[in-house]
């Protein structure tokens, strides 16, 4: 059970409606020190659902899947993804038929796909289906999906055109990125909507994260569902992106090759420039300090602090520090009256 702590932060009162952009593993670290830092049902957790594909059959989200494990505590904490102590025996079965296992799914892990499956077929909504299992979970703080279609990351690179998990599992992000596009398969040729319940708690959250995710990959595609974008153009509430490098590189993954690959610097520079117009205040972490500078001629607030989350208790720390220096920041940003 998550934290139902309703206290003042720093000098202020603590937001009553939180949202976070979240994706992959980087993004799960802070959904996680919020969830056991601020009252849980005051925040709402947007994952990136443009991993998602089908395996076996089975409709697959694995970064939906690593926020549900995570806040459930039930993750393998040393990989960050996937559930702990789970077995292999039915991909070793697959394996042993001649099947292309290369992507590893546990067995409690089917249990998941197969249940999310099955409500697919018959007619569920997603944003349903994943309301469902985070309650089957215990979770208690709404996990929203952007959109409710089938909305697809590619990539295109030195090894053709790459779904998201071909390019970061089957071939250990390793190609060479050329291009990201995004495809929509439930309605060929459209691009996704925002879902109601996305949209809504958007528009009335009084503080609106970015999770320290791979801002092209894990961000991107999210942001690039028709409306997510205009939320947070529009919105009043205080934008606060996380930075997902430390010194220039990633903590895991391929944040600094993909956005060097895509004319970003991969820098906090970078991360700044990719999020333009979207955020007031960026968090970074204290190797980058000689970057501050720069970032507050860009109009930007700074917050400078160890953005390294490696446990739950640094997790809860970060989280904790990061509230507070937001709250004595100056007020939220209103919208400009023309």
């Amino acid at each position: 059970m998550a934290s139902t702590t309703n206290s003042s932060i720093g000098g202020g009162v603590m937001p009553e409606q939180i949202s976070i952009i979240s994706g992959g593993v980087g993004g799960a670290k802070l959904v996680e020190g919020l969830y056991h830092t601020v009252d849980s049902k005051q925040l709402s957790v947007i994952p990136n659902v443009a991993d998602d594909d089908e395996f076996y059959g089975l409709w697959v989200s694995p970064d939906v899947d690593t926020l549900l494990y995570t806040l459930s505590n039930r993750v393998n904490r040393d990989a960050g993804w996937g559930i702990a102590g789970d077995t292999l025996h039915l991909q070793s079965a697959l394996t042993q038929l001649g099947r292309d296992s290369w992507m590893t799914l546990g067995d409690q892990d089917l249990a998941t796909h197969i249940t999310r499956s099955e409500r697919l077929q018959r007619g569920q909504r997603p944003t349903d289906i994943t309301t469902w299992l985070a309650a089957q979970s215990g979770i208690d703080c709404r996990v929203l999906l952007p959109t409710d279609d089938k909305w697809q990351t590619r990539i295109e690179s030195s090894h053709g055109v790459l779904s998201m998990q071909q390019y970061f599992v089957k071939h250990r992000h390793q190609p060479t990125v050329k291009n990201l596009y995004h495809r929509n398969i439930t309605t060929t040729g459209m691009s996704a909507e925002i879902t109601p319940e996305t949209q809504q708690a958007l528009e009335h959250s009084d503080l609106i994260f970015i999770a320290p995710s791979n801002p092209l990959l894990s961000i991107g595609p999210t942001l690039a569902i028709n409306g997510v974008r205009e939320c947070l153009t529009n919105s009043s509430a205080k934008r606060v992106a996380v930075s997902p490098l430390i010194g220039g590189k990633a903590v895991k993954g391929p944040t600094a090759e993909v956005m060097t690959a895509l004319g970003y610097r991969a820098d906090v520079l970078g991360i700044a420039d990719y999020y333009h117009g979207l955020i007031d205040t960026l968090v970074i972490d204290e190797q980058d300090q000689q970057h501050a500078d720069a970032l507050a001629q860009q109009g930007l607030e700074v917050i400078i602090m160890n953005t390294l989350m490696d446990d739950l208790t640094s997790r809860q720390r970060f989280a904790r520090s990061l509230l507070d220096a937001i709250a004595d920041q100056q007020a939220p940003r209103k919208t400009e009256v023309a």
